[in-house]
C-alpha cells in the first residue's frame, strides 16, 4: 500500500468513527473547553464580573462589549471553565438569518412571557427572539451528552415548561 493509499484509509477511518457532540464556538471561545483566564486574554477585563445563577458571569458591556453585541456574558463554573454564553446581538436579525445560520429544523417553543424560542440541542445553540421576532439573545452551551453533564434548566424540559430565557442586558 502506498503512503497515499495509507493517508486515505486512516483519514477514511477517522471520519467513520463517533465524536462527540461540542458546543458551538463563539468568538472562538466554546463552552465546555475554553478556560475563564482565554476569555480574559481575548476580550480583556470584564466591564461586570460578579455571580449569576451560582457561576461566576463575565460581562462584556457599554465600552467593552464585543463587537458586534450590545452586551455579551460569559458563565463559568466552579472548574474555572466558560460553561455558557449569552449574546445580545447589536444587529437586527431576522428568523431567515438564524435558519441560514444554524438549520431550518430547530426545536420551537416559548419563554414564559410567549416570546418564541429556537432550540439548535446538537449544536448547544437556542435563539430567543424578541415580540418584534428580531433576535434578542442567542445563548451557547455544552449539548446534553457532550463531555460533563451540562446543567439542566430550572424548570422542565419543553413543551411542559418553557426554558429559562438568558438574563436581561444588564444597564
Amino acid at each position: 500500500m502506498t503512503s497515499r493509499h495509507l493517508a486515505n484509509a486512516l483519514l477514511a477511518a477517522a471520519l467513520a468513527l463517533p465524536v462527540p457532540a461540542m458546543a458551538r464556538s463563539w468568538q472562538g471561545i466554546t463552552p465546555g473547553v475554553t478556560a475563564e483566564a482565554e476569555v480574559v486574554a481575548r476580550f480583556g477585563e470584564p466591564s461586570t464580573k460578579g455571580k449569576l445563577e451560582g457561576r461566576t458571569a463575565l460581562v462584556y458591556k457599554g465600552d467593552q462589549a464585543i463587537s458586534g453585541t450590545r452586551q455579551a456574558q460569559f458563565l463559568v463554573g466552579e472548574d474555572g471553565v466558560v460553561s455558557e454564553i449569552n449574546v445580545f446581538p447589536a444587529a437586527q436579525l431576522d428568523k431567515d438569518s438564524v435558519a441560514g445560520t444554524y438549520g431550518k429544523d430547530p426545536q420551537k417553543t416559548f419563554t414564559d412571557d410567549f416570546r418564541p424560542v429556537w432550540i439548535y440541542r446538537s449544536i448547544g445553540v437556542m435563539v430567543f427572539f424578541g415580540k418584534d421576532g428580531v433576535v434578542d439573545a442567542i445563548r451557547f452551551k455544552a449539548p446534553e451528552g457532550a463531555g460533563a453533564p451540562a446543567p439542566r434548566p430550572a424548570k422542565a424540559e419543553p413543551p411542559k415548561a418553557p426554558p429559562p430565557k438568558p438574563a436581561p442586558p444588564a444597564p
